[in-house]
């Protein structure tokens, strides 16, 4: 329910509590009044008969319209109060309608005699007063509550329509084509402010991307610069004639070199994740490039002497980018490789909901989720940086790909899944699995 909504049913649902309130503390005042006016004028009758008596004259049956009944009362049955009022509600069959009588019995002495003035009124009954409030409070609240539905659409469509703009503004703001957000101009005060934040946000984050971006550009460059200087270099120095132990100096200083531009090309990569520049609307045929990379790892697999098994459905097409799809296969399987054991095995399964390899390998040291963060890597190889598994997170995240990592039975097994589900079946390897996936229908 949208903001207008709630606030037309919060408006309606106050009206619905205030009104009968009203309604009944309005109801006792116009009864009262209306019981008042009738017995003050009732009195004002027998008043001015009490006077006529007084003087010796002889009154009407009648007077100011309504009947006078006089007659002679003995002292010993006088009330406690003067005059006194009888109220008494009875139903008038032929009126067919509900009416209450009231009567003012009036007691005066002349002539050392006592006499009973009676006058009396019909008033209409409290029923069909409350029967005309509700009928207009019926009306009341069907009148409230459709222009109250009516002035909120107008209202939504006018006054608020700076907002509108903005949240749809936001919504396709994109932080690489460097645009201004273009809001609408607005009297109202609160949505000046909104827009001033919106506008003053969006133009920092717009200012940082750019400034971020060409900080990892120049990076990259600046540093693999120097680092392919040395690495020629040393290259140089070992065709020069040098002793066993500067050999392995240099080897070392290779390795490192290596190892150091790795670091800065897995950094760069996870920037350039960071700030979505990888954008693709086209589905890339997944079973293509998962085939391709396979192939080109099959000297790895051979010099290790890992044996492999692929089992992959037939056009499995998904939507990701044609790199950001090789990095991650790339990663994954040499991932696989690197932290296999010797003789060792690598299952890989690719379906239209989900791609999962599995490897054989040493236990893990820390928790498995705890390797998909930057510089955190098992002990099970010395020559990994730690980042492979954090750049697969990262593209996951960046495709909305679950993933998941388990280990069980000396099978590592990671999953990534191409549609959310709400109830994962995490694969957990078994002796068994090898007959399975075997199964499956062969690419």
């Amino acid at each position: 329910m949208n903001l207008l909504n709630k606030i037309s049913v919060w408006f309606i649902a106050i009206v619905l509590l205030v009104t009968p309130i009203s309604m009944y503390i309005s109801y006792i005042s116009i009864k009262k009044r209306l019981d008042n006016v009738e017995i003050e004028r009732l009195k004002a009758v027998n008043t001015y008969v009490a006077a006529q008596l007084k003087k010796g004259e002889t009154p009407e049956k009648t007077s100011q319209g309504l009947p006078i009944s006089i007659r002679q009362v003995k002292s010993s049955i006088l009330p406690s109060s003067n005059p006194e009022i009888i109220h008494t509600c009875l139903a008038n069959e032929k009126a067919a309608r509900n009416e209450c009588k009231i009567q003012i019995n009036s007691y005066i002495t002349t002539d050392n005699k006592v006499y009973k003035i009676s006058s009396y009124s019909y008033i209409t009954s409290t029923d069909e007063i409350m029967k005309g409030m509700l009928n207009a409070l019926f009306l009341k609240i069907i009148l409230i509550t459709t222009i109250v539905f009516v002035t909120a659409r107008i209202l939504s469509r006018y006054i608020l329509k700076p907002f509108h703009h903005a949240i749809d503004g936001i919504y396709q703001f994109n932080i690489q084509k460097k645009e201004r957000l273009d809001l609408l101009p607005t009297s109202t005060n609160e949505f000046k402010k909104l827009n001033e934040f919106l506008q003053l946000m969006t133009d920092k984050a717009i200012e940082d991307y750019a400034s971020v971006k060409e900080f990892s550009e120049n990076a990259s460059h600046e540093v693999q610069t120097p680092l392919a200087v040395i690495q020629s270099k040393i290259e140089l120095l070992a065709e020069t004639e040098i002793n066993g132990q500067q050999a392995a100096l240099l080897t070392d200083i290779q390795n490192s070199i290596d190892k150091l531009s790795r670091i800065n090309r897995s950094l760069i990569l996870l920037t350039k994740l960071n700030n979505h520049e990888f954008i693709t609307n086209e589905e890339l045929r997944f079973c293509r490039v998962e085939k391709e990379t396979i192939n080109a790892y099959s000297d790895h697999l051979i010099l290790k002497n890992i044996n492999l098994n692929r089992t992959c459905e037939r056009d499995v097409y998904v939507k990701i980018h044609p790199t950001l799809a090789e990095i991650l296969l790339n990663n994954l399987l040499s991932n696989a490789i690197r932290h296999n054991l010797t003789n060792g095995n690598i299952e890989i399964v690719l379906t239209k909901k989900f791609f999962r390899i599995c490897n054989t390998g040493l236990p893990p040291d820390i928790p498995t989720q705890e390797l998909f963060k930057r510089f955190k890597k098992s002990n099970q190889c010395n020559e990994s940086i730690g980042l492979g598994l954090s750049i697969v997170k990262q593209i996951c995240e960046v495709n909305a790909f679950p993933i998941h990592y388990d280990f069980a039975d000396g099978w590592h097994s990671i999953t990534i899944y191409f549609h959310t589900t709400e109830n994962h079946q995490f694969f957990i390897p078994t002796k068994a699995f090898n007959e399975t996936v075997l199964a499956m229908e062969n690419a």
